[in-house]
C-alpha cells in the first residue's frame, strides 16, 4: 500500500513539472513578442519556399485586412526541433509532424496547426 501511494506522488509531481515545463517553455518563445501575439513554425529540416511563401501571403492578409482587432501579428519565429534548444519543445507540444505552427496570443495558446490557411479561418472565425 505503502509503495502504491508512493507510485501516485510520484506520477502527480511528474505531470506538474511536465505542465510547468509547458508554462516555462511558453514564456520562453513569447518573451520579445510585440501586441501579445506570436507565431511559432518548428521545423524539422529547413523550411521548404513554397511553404515560406504560402504563410507570408496568409499573415500579410490576416494583418492587411486587420483580421486580428488588437494589432497585427509581427513576431514569426522559426525553430529547427533538431537544433539545441532550451526545451525539448517536440516532447512538451507533442509534435510529431512538422512543420507545426503555434499561434499564441497573450501568453496562451489560442491555436495549433500545419496548415497556414487555419491561421486565417481562425481570425475570420473571431
Amino acid at each position: 500500500m505503502k509503495r502504491y501511494g508512493m507510485l501516485c506522488l510520484l506520477i502527480l509531481l511528474m505531470a506538474g513539472c511536465s505542465q510547468n515545463n509547458r508554462e516555462k517553455a511558453i514564456e520562453y518563445l513569447v518573451q520579445h513578442q510585440v501586441n501579445d501575439a506570436s507565431l511559432i513554425v518548428f521545423t524539422d529540416k529547413p523550411a521548404e519556399r513554397s511553404f515560406i511563401t504560402d504563410l507570408q501571403t496568409h499573415m500579410n492578409y490576416i494583418n492587411n485586412q486587420k483580421l486580428r482587432k488588437e494589432g497585427p501579428v509581427t513576431n514569426v519565429n522559426f525553430y529547427d526541433v533538431h537544433d539545441e534548444q532550451q526545451f525539448n519543445y517536440e516532447q512538451i507540444f507533442n509534435m510529431s509532424t512538422y512543420p507545426y505552427m503555434i499561434l499564441i496570443e497573450k501568453g496562451q495558446i489560442v491555436l495549433e496547426t500545419q496548415e497556414p490557411e487555419e491561421i486565417v479561418k481562425y481570425y475570420e472565425k473571431r
